[in-house]
């Protein structure tokens, strides 16, 4: 906990709390594929990436700063397929 009962943005979350988070929340798996998508667009989520294999990196720690790229993530996913949103997001990352 942070000062007044704040939580410090640099607190780590385990892969249920940050699920539990999300609105409405997510199972276990679509979490690893928000990840997935996350890892591969968004610079906040590189070290994602595990070098030797160039998949989810299943070490990397989450903290509260990256529950609202996830959210919005979760939010697109409610509207399109998740195939819809990386090809969004590719797009957005060529610009």
């Amino acid at each position: 906990m942070g000062i007044g009962g704040l939580t410090w943005q640099h607190e780590e979350l385990t892969r249920p709390e940050v699920a539990a988070m999300l609105r409405p929340k997510v199972s276990a798996r679509q979490l690893q594929a928000y990840l997935n998508i996350a890892r591969k667009h968004l610079p906040e989520f590189k070290k994602f990436t595990n070098k030797k294999t160039g998949g989810l990196n299943g070490m990397s720690k989450l903290y509260k700063y990256h529950i609202a790229p996830l959210q919005e993530i979760r939010s697109l996913a409610r509207e399109h397929t998740l195939a819809d949103i990386e090809e969004f997001l590719q797009r957005g990352s060529k610009k």
